[in-house]
């Protein structure tokens, strides 16, 4: 499957025109009122948006705005180009989201102490880029005169030019294909964990946007420069789950467990419908039971002895995707000699040069001319995977039983009523191409040698 991508429509000066990069620029017709400005030595950005969030920034103590949008918004901005900056050069736009999912586990032991074990991965889930060439400004009395006087140099005021140059942009975020595929929210997390041997791990998980704008001369000097505008896109979950996380449920939905072998008796858990859960709030939950032959012995032993095992299971999965290559952009031809022959006076004398030298050719075959034209074969990326359990509730037997007046309703002959808590620092669930997040609901429950076990899909948002 190939990964969506966001559009991505630029308004820059056409290539090679002499006036269009002095030419105003209009700016984009938007409906987003804040604006937030993000400078480096030679580039400036500006990117417009319904919102802005004070946000703290990782590892400092300071906090800076930063630019939110929802599913519904267009990513609009403007890029600016310091007067200083070489008049050849090729101006670079894009967006990307990724995933960080890092892991140090702490393998510290008394008597043989070891390093600790990192496992890291970094994936793209999103990714557009464009390329935006500019060439100098010329003023056309000077080219005429340079044009009739041979023995002149070019002037200096001719070919470096102080206008400002720059370009605006707008992207509109892909959507789903499918009912349920949304992309990921930003959101970022560090959290102590530990497993079954006691051993101690920290985990961090990110998933963030950025704007990207890359400058590079082209006029010998490797100049370079680069600024990175971080943004946040932020559904409009948030607010449907802080309405709906103190709601009680209204249907609940009862799944059996299904045994190993033949057993004399059933046991189901049963849970709220739909099983969509906001992270500030917590899953309820009953597990019941029941014998087949009411056996009043196989009751009370079930009752007594049972032992009930509850785990909120999380499993993160990444399928690298193929990569489209970066869209094109109308209206912005590369330059060519045709075109110098318009804007340079020297283009026909270096033509006459060109042909006057002969470089000697060899002769390719068909299958080597098309091996030297056939691009190098992508890289395979890696795919990942991690299960983990982030919690675990241990219960013995069923302290309750079902009470009614009507004796002829079948009841359960023995419930369990638990509740798991969750945490507003958990990864919500994430169905885009490339990258999955899910989370289960395993209940166990064992008697003796026997065991039943359920594992049922939930939604964490």
């Amino acid at each position: 499957m190939v990964p969506l991508k966001p559009s991505l429509l630029i308004q820059s000066p056409a290539v090679p025109s002499s006036h269009a990069q002095a030419a105003r620029l209009e700016r984009l017709p938007t409906s987003h009122s804040r604006i937030s400005l993000f400078r480096s030595l030679l580039l400036d950005m500006q990117i417009y948006s319904p919102s802005v969030k004070v946000v703290n920034q990782h590892g400092l103590a300071t906090s800076q705005p930063r630019p939110v949008f929802g599913d519904q918004d267009k990513i609009e901005g403007k890029v600016t180009l310091d007067p200083s900056c070489s008049q050849n050069g090729r101006l670079t736009i894009s967006l990307e989201g990724a995933f960080e999912y890092l892991s140090v586990k702490d393998n510290a032991d008394d008597e043989y102490p070891r390093n600790p074990t990192v496992r890291k991965h970094r994936h793209v889930f999103l990714s557009s880029s464009a390329a935006i060439p500019f060439s100098p400004t010329l003023d056309s009395r000077s080219t005429i005169r340079e044009a009739l006087s041979v023995r002149k140099r070019p002037s200096t005021s001719s070919l470096k030019s102080t206008a400002c140059r720059a370009c605006e942009f707008s992207f509109e975020l892909p959507r789903g294909s499918r009912p349920g595929e949304e992309m990921p929210s930003t959101f970022s997390s560090t959290t102590p964990t530990q497993d079954s041997q006691k051993q101690s791990s920290t985990e961090e998980l990110e998933v963030a946007y950025r704007i990207m704008v890359t400058w590079e001369a082209s006029d010998g000097s490797g100049n370079k420069a680069i600024l990175e505008a971080p943004i946040l896109f932020q559904p409009d979950t948030d607010f449907q789950s802080v309405d709906g996380s103190a709601m009680q449920p209204q249907s609940w939905l009862e799944m059996p467990l299904m045994p190993e072998r033949p057993i004399p008796f059933n046991c189901a858990v049963t849970l709220p419908r739909p099983q969509s859960f906001y992270r500030c709030s917590s899953i309820p939950y009953f597990v019941v039971f029941a014998t087949n032959t009411r056996s009043p012995c196989l009751v009370k032993e079930i009752a007594a002895d049972a032992t009930i095992v509850v785990c909120l299971i999380r499993k993160i999965t990444i399928s690298p995707q193929r990569t489209l290559q970066s869209p094109t952009l109308p209206d912005t031809p590369p330059a060519s000699d045709e075109s110098d022959s318009q804007t340079s006076p020297f283009a026909s004398r270096s033509r006459l040069l060109k042909r006057s030298v002969r470089t000697p050719t060899r002769s390719h075959s068909p299958d080597e001319s098309f091996s030297a034209n056939k691009p190098l074969p992508e890289l395979p990326r890696q795919a990942f995977s991690v299960l983990q359990t982030l919690q675990t509730q241990v219960a013995i037997g069923f302290p309750k039983r079902p009470r009614t007046n009507d004796m002829s309703q079948d009841l359960p002959d023995g419930l369990y009523k638990g509740n798991v808590r969750l945490s507003k620092d958990m990864l919500p669930s994430v169905d885009w191409p490339g990258i999955s997040v899910k989370y289960y609901f395993d209940v166990s429950v064992l008697v003796g040698q026997d065991a039943v076990r359920a594992r049922v899909p939930i939604r964490v948002y």
